[in-house]
């Protein structure tokens, strides 16, 4: 037997407002991002304290033998040749490096506009040239 209760403010069910579904999905689905994203940071520190992950270096691509009289392909080893001075101008600020075949190519960016581009060699260290570039007058 079931009692009944009389109708009154207390014994009804309230309905609740239509903003609130919406709300706890949202609470819902942000809980779960962060709970994913500590996971994620928890996984890089532990990976980069073990040192997992380390980034290797892809081998030079094998040189094809060379067959009958052809010339064998003769590749450099680069030495340690010591430190070398390189001499800023005045006045002038380095711009680009770049490393291309063994070589180093810096841009000195002068005054009046003016480039400089010093190339040396990577196996010795000597400088191969310097081209100077300006304007047309």
């Amino acid at each position: 037997m079931a009692a009944n209760l009389p109708d009154s403010d207390e014994n009804k069910k309230r309905a609740e407002p239509g903003w609130l579904l919406p709300a706890k999905i949202a609470v819902v689905v942000m809980g779960l991002m962060i709970l994913s994203g500590l996971g994620v940071i928890a996984y890089t520190v532990a990976t980069r304290l073990s040192g997992g992950e380390e980034k290797t270096v892809a081998a030079p691509a094998a040189t094809p033998a060379a067959t009958g009289t052809e010339a064998q392909v003769v590749r450099q080893i680069a030495t340690a040749f010591g430190t070398v001075d390189v001499a800023i101008p005045n006045g002038a600020r380095l711009g680009a490096v770049q490393l291309e075949d063994g070589r180093l190519i810096l841009r000195m960016n002068l005054q009046n506009s003016k480039v400089r581009l010093l190339v040396y060699d990577l196996a010795t260290g000597k400088e191969l040239g310097v081209f100077n570039i300006t304007r047309e007058k």
